[in-house]
């Protein structure tokens, strides 16, 4: 039986600080491709990219969602891992996340909440929002989910092939939904521990409102999904 192949996934908008500091740290012959999809940095971010040999592309759609979408679907590996440059991932949890992932996982996340992991990041806010959606995501079925949000995670490439998937995710994150549909069709799941250090430069261009209104609307049609209807 063939070794199952592993991609790695930087999605990128001006992120050079990030990557120059983190790249280096990766150890890259943990994958059998990588890929950074940029959205359109203005700060050298791609260049940085090319200069370190790693493979770009362009975002090919509007949105972080259709930008990492399309990113994974350009990969041709058995799994994907997302790694966010802005150094809220930390570089040596990916060996352990790659063996989980070649040990015949479907979906692999690094949980800022399972022991004795931190999130550095987390305001209040966040992290209710995060406990009240992974308590959501735990009662589709039986996986003991702890953090349904943290970009930083493995998955098998087919989920995002899943029937209706496109037709599921809304709005600028798609990692809750694999979280949901893992769960909804008793997949094989399992988390490790890992911080959440500070950002390294740039800011958050995340939404509470409005990410965590989409979020809620992604489950609630994986609800229904889960009930033979359809919203």
């Amino acid at each position: 039986m063939s070794r199952a192949s592993v991609g790695l996934l930087l999605p990128v908008y001006n992120e050079v600080e990030g990557l120059r500091r983190l790249v280096p740290q990766i150890d890259l012959t943990l994958f059998d491709d990588v890929l950074v999809v940029d959205g359109g940095s203005k700060d050298g971010s791609w260049q940085y990219a090319v200069e370190k040999g790693l493979r770009v592309m362009t975002q090919l759609r509007r949105g972080l969602t259709f930008g990492v979408l399309d990113a994974i679907r350009t990969l041709q590996t058995d799994y994907v891992i997302e790694f966010s440059p802005d150094g809220n991932c930390l570089p040596e949890r990916l060996p352990e996340l790659v063996q989980k992932l070649r040990e015949g996982h479907d979906l692999v996340v690094v949980s800022r909440y399972l022991p004795p992991a931190r999130s550095l990041d987390d305001t209040w806010v966040t992290a209710l929002g995060n406990h009240m959606f992974s308590a959501l995501i735990r009662h589709i079925g039986r996986c003991p989910i702890t953090d349904s949000l943290n970009m930083y995670r493995g998955f098998r490439r087919s989920i995002v092939e899943l029937e209706d998937f496109d037709r599921l995710c809304v709005g600028p994150v798609l990692e809750p939904l694999t979280s949901a549909l893992v769960n909804l069709h008793r997949m094989k799941y399992a988390e490790i521990p890992g911080d959440e250090p500070p950002r390294i430069g740039g800011e958050s261009k995340m939404s509470v409102v409005y990410n965590g209104s989409c979020i809620l609307l992604m489950v609630l049609r994986v609800y229904l999904r889960k009930l033979g209807l359809r919203l």
